[in-house]
């Protein structure tokens, strides 16, 4: 199981009229996207690139890609393979790809460059990032709410205690904590994220990873907040949300309770988080898409634009990246939820980060 795996997707807490604001056309699994070949030059930035960062993010993919097997990627105008053979042979070359010049060279010399697209097919990026929280492995005065493991009598598929239970005591005396935090918010967010790290005052950290739900239904609190007039429906970002959590302490926790779903964590006892494909992830170079119709370790340029800090200008974001995990709402051929990195100072960017623009994907060529 992935140590930040994607539970509900970047824009989780902001689900409006039944559907993410970061889905819309082209989500539908069952829509085959047209996949044309292009040449290097038509990606809009590629030169611009520092393409050592994506071969060493693809390069921690290669184990598994050789492992998998054949690779298939079904689309509208023919099906796309990739064998074995094919990438141990692209990973053997990708180990002497160390700086830029090399880089470029192996990604252009080894792969072909293809264009998604298509009838409903529209592009759509959103970002995630580690959240990080203070804590002790104690409880204390300043360190009152527990972050729990999973309970032994959890079963799959049957629901569990509710998060109103949890969070008044249910699981107390039963030897799960894994540690002790002060902000509830932040805890809920990193539920929503799906993973996190916790610095704790005796020193060190703690890098916590998804281990299950108590199965119970998912309710966006964005969704709440608009429907109740808290916030204007057209304003409903996780930034906004998250300003009138902390605005609002006496009514946040019973907002907070209305999403039944309570993520459970595990120490992964890792040096950085890992995605759902197996692999530590590496900030800026990780990509999360749908497992379900795009297989994990495929270089894909990406060509979006990115939330400007503190509400500044969107700027164009144009990169190599790699498949490495997956969301809970990241649904679609042309799907992707970019890992920005570890730290609070992301949450901003990540939390409006909703953009269009285009998806390429790489794959070996065959020879």
């Amino acid at each position: 199981m992935a140590a930040l795996r994607r539970v509900f997707g970047a824009l989780g807490l902001i689900v409006l009229a039944g559907c993410s604001a970061g889905e819309g056309v082209g989500t539908d699994r069952t829509t085959r996207p047209t996949l044309t070949s292009v040449a290097f030059t038509e990606l809009s930035g590629w030169r611009d690139d520092n393409l050592s960062e994506a071969a060493a993010a693809f390069r921690r993919s290669c184990p598994r890609l050789v492992a998998g097997g054949e690779t298939r990627i079904a689309a509208d105008n023919g099906e796309q393979r990739v064998g074995a053979d094919d990438w141990k042979r692209v990973c053997q070359r990708a180990e002497q790809a160390r700086d830029a010049r090399t880089a470029r060279a192996f990604f252009e010399q080894n792969f072909q460059a293809f264009a998604i697209g298509g009838q409903g097919v529209e592009p759509k990026y959103t970002a995630y990032y580690e959240p990080e929280l203070r804590g002790s492995k104690a409880p204390s005065r300043r360190f009152t709410i527990p972050v729990y493991k999973k309970p032994t009598d959890l079963q799959s598929g049957k629901p569990y205690l509710t998060r109103a239970e949890i969070e008044n005591g249910a699981l107390r005396g039963k030897g799960l904590e894994i540690a002790w935090v002060e902000d509830p918010i932040g805890l809920f967010e990193m539920q929503i994220q799906g993973g996190g790290r916790i610095t704790l005052v005796e020193g060190g950290s703690l890098r916590l990873g998804f281990d299950g739900t108590n199965n119970r239904p998912y309710t966006a609190i964005g969704k709440v907040l608009a429907d109740e007039g808290a916030i204007p429906k057209d304003q409903v970002t996780a930034p906004s949300i998250r300003k009138w959590l902390q605005a609002n302490p006496q009514r946040s926790r019973d907002v907070m309770r209305r999403n039944e779903r309570y993520v459970f964590f595990k120490d992964t006892r890792g040096a950085g988080p890992v995605g759902a494909q197996g692999v530590t992830l590496t900030s800026g170079r990780s990509v999360a898409i749908d497992a379900a119709v795009m297989p994990y370790g495929i270089p894909v340029w990406v060509d979006t634009m990115r939330p400007g800090a503190r509400g500044g200008a969107a700027t164009p974001y144009r990169r190599l990246m790699v498949a490495q995990d997956t969301g809970g709402d990241i649904k679609g051929p042309a799907r992707g939820d970019i890992y920005l990195g570890s730290g609070n100072a992301l949450a901003d960017v990540a939390g409006r980060f909703n953009s269009g623009g285009r998806m390429f994907l790489l794959l070996p060529k065959k020879n």
